[in-house]
């Protein structure tokens, strides 16, 4: 069994749709052709006010009463390699749904949480967002069979690729998501290890550095034991350029808006270091990285309500 998720929910399968063919599908049809062309694994289908925290982590977890709304959970045993893609927001220590967050401890204590209910053999999870990798440095254990790529290191940003299509005015992708796809596209899975996978993605992979966390005695393991084998390779665009003046000042205008957005947010961290640091006295006593976490949590709560959201931020 194989199964793949990301923050819409779990996609999995023989064959990945291109950008080309994402311009000329409506949702549904989009859904229906993955679906068919999907063999070994669930297409799982949430809606926009379905992606949350709550449900991604029933999801893993395989709850029963989600199953009873019609809603497909990861159905894995003992004997099955699971694959687990997510793409989205993030920040240090978080990663974001709509309406909500996920933090390190709360994502690798469903991660144990998979492995002591022996829900899966090996565990295969590459993650795509910013300062990915403070979700599992320090935290993730080595010995329960998980192995995790991240696109960036704990404190660094993730980047967006194909973003300049006027007709869509979204990003297509991201950088580390587009390599490890293709390299996936271009080679023989079922002989490309883990290891020559990432290798590979983090070479490639400029804008960031693409990090490893957990089991590393399953880098030997080919890709296609998580990932399944596709029947055909796909054609991709290349780089979508601004071509005339008008898309020019559109990318200029929202240039503009994210720097000034950059700037008020930056002012506002100050501002906080400032009187944190003037008026309260630091801890001497050091904290375990769990206590350490969970201190992250309380603040990042206020901030997020207070002042800005990793999507506001971003």
């Amino acid at each position: 069994m194989k199964a793949t998720t990301n923050g819409l929910g779990a996609i999995g399968g023989e064959r990945l749709i291109s950008t080309k063919d994402i311009k000329k599908r409506t949702l549904k049809e989009q859904y229906e052709a993955v679906k068919r062309k999907t063999v070994l694994s669930h297409v799982m289908k949430y809606g926009d006010m379905d992606v949350t925290r709550d449900n991604f982590v029933k999801v893993l977890k395989g709850d029963k009463k989600l199953e009873s709304n019609e809603k497909k959970v990861l159905r894995s045993g003992p004997d099955d390699n699971v694959f687990i893609f997510f793409s989205g927001f993030g920040t240090t220590s978080y990663i974001a749904f709509l309406g909500g967050y996920m933090n390190a401890m709360e994502l690798n204590d469903t991660l144990a949480y998979m492995h002591s209910k022996k829900k899966f053999n090996k565990l295969v999870l590459y993650v795509e967002s910013c300062k990915s990798g403070s979700m599992f440095k320090d935290v993730l254990p080595s010995n329960m069979g998980i192995y995790v790529t991240t696109s960036a290191k704990e404190d660094e940003q993730s980047w967006a690729v194909f973003c300049f299509d006027s007709k869509i005015d979204v990003c297509m992708g991201n950088e580390y998501s587009y390599e490890w796809i293709t390299d996936s596209e271009q080679n023989d899975i079922k002989k490309r290890t883990l290891k020559e996978q990432y290798e590979a993605v983090k070479r490639k992979t400029v804008l960031s550095h693409v990090m490893k966390y957990g089991d590393m005695t399953m880098e030997s393991l080919p890709v296609g034991k998580f990932q399944g084998h596709y029947d055909q390779l796909l054609h991709r665009n290349g780089t979508i350029a601004a071509e005339n003046e008008e898309e020019h000042e559109a990318a200029r205008r929202r240039l503009h808006r994210a720097l000034q957005l950059g700037h008020i947010v930056k002012e506002t961290f100050r501002n906080i270091v400032m009187d944190v640091t003037t008026h309260h006295k630091p801890t001497i006593k050091g904290l375990s990285k769990r206590d350490e976490l969970m201190c992250f949590r309380a603040v990042f709560d206020q901030f997020r309500t207070h002042c800005f959201t990793i999507q506001q931020a971003s």
